[in-house]
């Protein structure tokens, strides 16, 4: 058996890889091209759902396959802006833009200045030989910081600070950020539910 990510972003699949050999994960994890898949849901569960769903899909047609077909959703949420831009932050207004044009767009638009936010991930993942899936979430509360800071990660990660650190998920070693993001604790969660086992943390 193996996991098989249905995702076109090359660092969510490093990241993915990472944090389940921190698990002392033995399944194998590969990538899932699936074409066509529109994030147009309301939600982050929506969003993964489709993808894994998509990728469950792809894998049935070509015949039984022994492997567990996963996808995420995630996104970066400030409470004082109606929790924008949640599930649309890949897609956010700044789609056309470099990856540091849009950060600083980002930082002009909302004007902020060590603002209360929160990263949020959501998985489903689907289950060999049936449709039956799980969900699982993670959260991680912190700020968000008023310039840009380290070239770690992708995303919005240099401008995430999580509570009990200094250093934004930009500047902080994959090592650390994979213990402790979203992402680490949604695929903790899907690591436990899959065996059976009781989640590590509260």
């Amino acid at each position: 058996m193996r996991l098989r990510l249905v995702t076109g972003n090359a660092h969510k699949l490093q990241e993915f890889g990472s944090i389940l050999r921190g698990l002392d994960c033995w399944l194998p994890l590969d990538k899932l091209d699936v074409e066509g898949v529109v994030e147009c849901g309301a939600t982050y569960y929506q969003n993964a759902y489709r993808k894994a769903r998509s990728g469950l899909l792809s894998v049935l047609t070509t015949g039984p396959d022994d492997c567990i077909v996963l996808a995420d959703d995630s996104g970066l949420e400030l409470p004082l802006f109606d929790n924008m831009p949640g599930s649309h932050s890949a897609r956010f207004r700044y789609a056309s833009l470099s990856e540091r044009a849009a950060l600083a767009a980002f930082l002009s638009e909302y004007r902020v200045s060590s603002t209360p936010a929160r990263f949020v991930c959501w998985i489903v993942a689907f289950l060999p030989g049936s449709c039956r899936c799980l969900a699982c979430s993670g959260a991680v509360a912190g700020t968000v910081t008023p310039e840009s800071r380290g070239s770690q990660g992708f995303g919005y990660d240099p401008l995430f600070t999580p509570d009990g650190y200094s250093l934004t998920f930009g500047e902080m070693h994959a090592g650390l950020k994979d213990r402790i993001s979203h992402r680490a604790q949604a695929v903790e969660a899907l690591w436990c539910s899959l065996q059976g086992a009781a989640p590590l943390r509260p």
